[in-house]
C-alpha cells in the first residue's frame, strides 16, 4: 500500500537527529504539498528543499550548502530565531538588533550579533572566520529554531562520478544542522557503495513522472503559517499592498489552516475568516502538473462544501498587474459582503 501524505510528512519531519533518510518516487512539488498540509507544532521542525549541483569534493558541496542556507536566512530577516528582530539600519536599530541577537536562545552571541549586522545591511549572514560546523548550525537555527530537515536531490549525484563526495558532504551536514537530511531520488539507487550508507530505512513509492516542461522551484520551506512566505516574492508584494490598503488590510491573514466538513485541513494562501473567503495564489512550477491540478480542484470542492468562496490568482498576474489583482480581491469582498452582510 502506498504511504499516505501524513506518513510521508512524518517520515521527513520526524527523521532522527543526525540521520540521512532516502525518499524515492516523489517529486518536490508533491512532497511540499504533503508538508504544507501538516499543521505545524509550535516547536516543530521545518523542511528546506535545496537543489544542489554535484561538486568534485565534499568540501565544495558543503560550501554550496552554506551559501544556500545564508541566502534563505537573509530572506527570512527580520524573522530570526522565531521572533521579529529590529529592522532599522541606523544607530538605534543596530543597537536594538545587537541586544536582541545576544538574547536569542541557544545561539552563539558573537556570531548572532555579526550576522544581524550583515542582515541589516541587506547582505547574506556569512560571518568571516566562522568555522563551517558552527556556521551551518547557526544558519539552520535561524531557518528552523527547533531543528531543520534539509531536503536534497540525489539523482544527478547517483549517476555521476562524484557520488562518494556527495554522500560524505550530506553525512557531515546531517551531523551539524541539529536536524536531519532527506535525500530524494526519482528512483532509489542500487544498494552499493557509496549510497548503501544512506539507503537503510528508505521509503519508496510509485508516482507518475512530472511532465518535462514543469520547472519546480529551486528551493522552498515548509510548513509555514500565519505570515506571507518569506521565500515568495509574490506573497511579500501582495502583503505589502494589502497592508497599505485601508479597506482590505485588516481582513486577511496569510497561510492559514481551514478545517473542512470532510475533516481535511488544507492550508490556504490568504484567508478572510469572517467572510469565509479563501484566496489561492498559483504558480506554474508548483501547480502545473496533473496531480497538482487534481488536488487543487478537490481542495476547492471541499472548501465550497464548507461554505467558503474560493478565488484563484496567478503569480504572473500579481507580479505584472498588482492593482488589477487587488481590484479582483476588492470585488469579491464586496460580492461576499452583499450576500452575507459581513463587515
Amino acid at each position: 500500500m502506498a504511504p499516505s501524505e501524513a506518513e510521508i510528512a512524518a517520515f521527513v519531519l520526524d527523521a532522527p537527529r543526525g540521520s540521512i533518510r532516502a525518499l524515492g518516487g516523489f517529486d518536490t512539488a508533491a512532497l511540499r504539498a504533503a508538508l504544507d498540509r501538516i499543521e505545524p507544532a509550535p516547536a516543530g521542525r521545518r523542511a528546506l528543499s535545496l537543489v544542489l549541483r554535484p561538486c568534485p569534493s565534499a568540501e565544495a558541496l558543503v560550501e554550496s550548502v552554506l551559501a544556500a542556507l545564508a541566502s534563505v536566512a537573509q530572506s527570512l530577516w527580520p524573522l530570526w530565531w522565531g521572533a521579529s528582530m529590529p529592522d532599522r539600519d541606523d544607530a538605534l536599530g543596530r543597537a536594538a538588533a545587537r541586544l536582541a541577537a545576544r538574547a536569542a536562545p541557544g545561539v552563539s552571541a558573537p556570531w548572532a550579533v555579526a550576522a544581524a549586522r550583515l542582515a541589516l545591511k541587506g547582505r547574506p549572514p556569512r560571518v568571516k572566520g566562522t568555522h563551517p560546523a558552527i556556521e551551518i548550525a547557526e544558519l539552520a537555527r535561524i531557518i528552523s529554531p527547533s531543528g531543520l530537515v534539509l531536503i536534497v536531490h540525489g539523482d544527478e549525484a547517483s549517476r555521476g562520478p562524484h557520488g562518494a563526495a556527495w554522500v560524505r558532504a550530506m553525512e557531515w551536514v546531517a551531523e551539524h544542522i541539529d536536524g536531519a537530511v532527506v535525500a530524494m531520488f526519482a528512483q532509489l539507487p542500487p544498494t552499493a557503495p557509496p549510497f548503501d550508507r544512506i539507503l537503510y530505512d528508505a521509503l519508496a513509492a510509485t508516482r507518475a513522472p512530472a511532465p518535462p516542461e514543469i520547472v519546480e522551484p529551486a528551493s522552498w520551506l515548509a510548513p509555514w503559517r500565519g505570515l506571507p512566505h518569506p521565500m515568495s516574492e509574490v506573497e511579500q508584494r501582495l502583503a505589502k499592498a494589502l497592508g497599505a490598503d485601508p479597506e482590505l488590510g485588516a481582513l486577511f491573514a496569510f497561510n492559514q489552516t481551514v478545517r473542512t466538513v470532510r475533516g481535511a485541513t488544507p492550508k490556504v494562501d490568504l484567508l478572510w475568516p469572517q467572510g469565509r473567503l479563501a484566496i489561492e495564489i498559483d504558480g506554474y512550477g508548483s501547480h502545473g502538473n496533473r496531480m497538482a491540478f487534481m488536488q487543487d480542484r478537490h481542495r476547492d470542492y471541499e472548501l465550497i462544501l464548507s461554505g467558503f468562496l474560493v478565488l484563484r490568482l496567478t503569480n504572473d498576474e500579481i507580479a505584472e498587474d498588482l492593482e488589477k489583482a487587488l481590484e479582483k480581491i476588492r470585488d469579491v469582498v464586496k460580492f461576499r459582503r452583499d450576500r452575507t452582510g459581513e463587515t
